[in-house]
């Protein structure tokens, strides 16, 4: 094999990230913890309205964070494969839409185009006999900026407002080479944003247990700038430490739902050739808390409930013994009564006989 080859070869398999053992792409992911997170006032323009159900996981990301090409990949993995979850969405246009977006990047070699409008998609999950109802806002990133950032208040963000409300588990997408590239503008939206969205998250009732999840994407073409950091934990102790404040137990995961390749004339291209990696993981980590969360909500429900069962017990039978108390306080009176009554009639009778 000769030299070039041989790079070759070295290369395909470090973009394959099989052989790197500091890219955790494991379903535990890596978790950063830090002693104390700061407690700050959520911004105005997001506090308003009761807390809704919370029945969804919430997908947050920026501009081109890969949200789309995450939840087509994700629900392609998910309806035709044998893995852990399965997906089947509550559309037949959705269905297709999503497929679709998959086949375009497959057969014609085109990325899907930029999310013009918010669209839900309904999914219902299957993971290990439990049964969810994801709901997803596929949203332009724009509006995250002017929600989360800019804090303008209109119906697209409200909108989202309102989604992210409704989250039982949150997916942080994070496009790394963003972050690192200095450009402020860009890494404002993953770095202040993603700081006041988590905030309000954390700030509404019972939001102290929804599981948060950030996920580095496209870990394909940013492996050597992961490597460079010393892995997940590294980039993100140098590039995320602000929403590690936010969050004092930060799960991070690695994906990479499309891989992507130089075509002739060096324009990248998607390239589905090579499995997605890691896409499961961190949907799985949500539901596994959701599911955690759900039982100790059930067992403190039931704890409370015997506890209501036997205080009521107890102040029924102080009740009880209240009215065994007077009844026989008043049968001791009247008899105590009746036996001077009882008296009395003798004396008088005796002295009258006498």
């Amino acid at each position: 094999m000769s030299t070039n080859n041989r790079n070759n070869q070295v290369n395909e398999d470090e973009l394959d990230l099989s052989v790197d053992s500091s890219i955790d792409l494991g379903l535990d992911g890596d978790t950063l913890l830090e002693a104390t997170a700061t407690s700050i006032a959520p911004m105005q323009f997001l506090r308003s309205g009761d807390q809704p159900t919370r029945d969804r996981i919430v997908i947050l990301g920026r501009t081109r964070a890969g949200k789309t090409i995450y939840l087509s990949r994700l629900y392609e993995q998910c309806w035709r494969g044998n893995g852990e979850i399965h997906m089947e969405t509550s559309s037949g246009k959705s269905h297709l839409a999503l497929l679709n977006a998959v086949a375009e990047m497959a057969e014609h070699r085109r990325w899907p185009k930029a999310t013009d409008n918010s669209t839900y998609l309904d999914f219902q999950l299957t993971w290990q006999g439990h049964a969810f109802t994801m709901v997803s806002l596929d949203y332009p990133g724009e509006v995250f900026r002017r929600a989360f950032v800019e804090q303008i208040e209109d119906a697209n963000t409200a909108e989202l407002i309102d989604h992210v409300k409704r989250a039982a588990g949150v997916v942080l997408l994070i496009d790394p080479i963003v972050l690192s590239s200095g450009k402020i503008g860009d890494a404002a939206d993953d770095d202040y944003g993603m700081v006041q969205a988590l905030r309000f998250i954390r700030g509404l009732p019972g939001g102290e247990t929804v599981p948060i999840g950030l996920v580095l994407t496209k870990i394909d073409i940013n492996a050597d700038l992961i490597r460079h950091h010393g892995g997940l934990r590294g980039f993100a102790n140098k590039y995320c430490n602000n929403l590690i404040r936010v969050v004092p137990a930060l799960t991070l995961f690695g994906t990479c739902a499309v891989r992507s390749r130089r075509d002739a004339l060096g324009k990248e291209i998607p390239d589905l050739n090579k499995p997605a990696r890691g896409l499961e993981n961190p949907i799985i980590f949500c539901l596994r808390n959701i599911v955690a969360n759900r039982i100790k909500s059930r067992d403190e429900t039931t704890k409370r409930s015997q506890q209501e069962f036997i205080q009521r017990e107890i102040k029924q039978d102080a009740e009880a013994e209240t009215k065994d108390t007077r009844f026989w306080l008043w049968a001791n009176v009247v008899l105590l009564v009746g036996l001077a009554a009882v008296g009395v009639l003798t004396w008088i009778v005796v002295r009258n006989f006498l």
